[in-house]
């Protein structure tokens, strides 16, 4: 197990860190992510990631390149692609009903998880709703194959390859994957939210 700073990964800015992940996701065959309040980066709008990792700089306190690492977090979409590949992305209502950047901004950000949730094969994306009951402790993490585990923390990031908390991460995201909604009830959760972010004046 190994714990990263952000101050040791992104001293000079975001874009190094995010340009790190596009090999280790090319080399990801099965990837399983949880996040309860952001949507994730592979399915991310240009606007929707430049406005997240402006906050992020922010926060951290560093120079604000989100612009080049919005570019960069685009070209990891790439991926998505790539034969032989499967996705298994959670995603919390909140992350839905968060306001990132404006609401213009979310609106478009919705209406393409709709679409990807339509169109791609290989990318299954559920959506835990609000009320949906506390089953596990957890923040962000990505799960790489059945290897490693990647956690977000507030200060950091936390690698895995541990047998035992590998297993741990699998088995919280089978727990939270069962809370989720797919399909038709997934598009439900994103036509709420979308409705919430037109109401405001879009």
């Amino acid at each position: 197990m190994s714990y990263s700073s952000w101050y040791a990964v992104a001293e000079g800015g975001l874009e190094p860190l995010q340009r790190s992940l596009i090999d280790i996701e090319a080399e990801t065959k099965h990837q399983r992510s949880y996040n309860p309040d952001i949507i994730p980066g592979l399915v991310q709008t240009l606007a929707y990631a430049r406005a997240i990792l402006t906050k992020c700089s922010a926060v951290l306190e560093l120079p604000d390149d989100s612009e080049a690492t919005a570019g960069v977090r685009l070209q990891r979409q790439a991926v998505l692609d790539s034969p032989g590949h499967l996705f298994h992305l959670l995603i919390g209502e909140a992350a839905l009903r968060r306001t990132v950047g404006s609401h213009a901004v979310m609106v478009t950000q919705i209406r393409q998880l709709a679409d990807i949730l339509t169109a791609r094969d290989n990318v299954e994306i559920g959506i835990i709703p609000l009320d949906a009951e506390f089953l596990a402790p957890a923040d962000n993490f990505v799960i790489h194959d059945t290897s490693g585990v990647d956690i977000e923390a507030v200060t950091g990031s936390i690698e895995t390859t541990g047998e035992d908390e590998v297993a741990l991460a699998l088995r919280t995201f089978d727990l939270l994957a069962s809370q989720a909604v797919y399909g038709e009830h997934a598009h439900a959760l994103l036509d709420r939210a979308l409705a919430e972010h037109v109401g405001p004046g879009i």
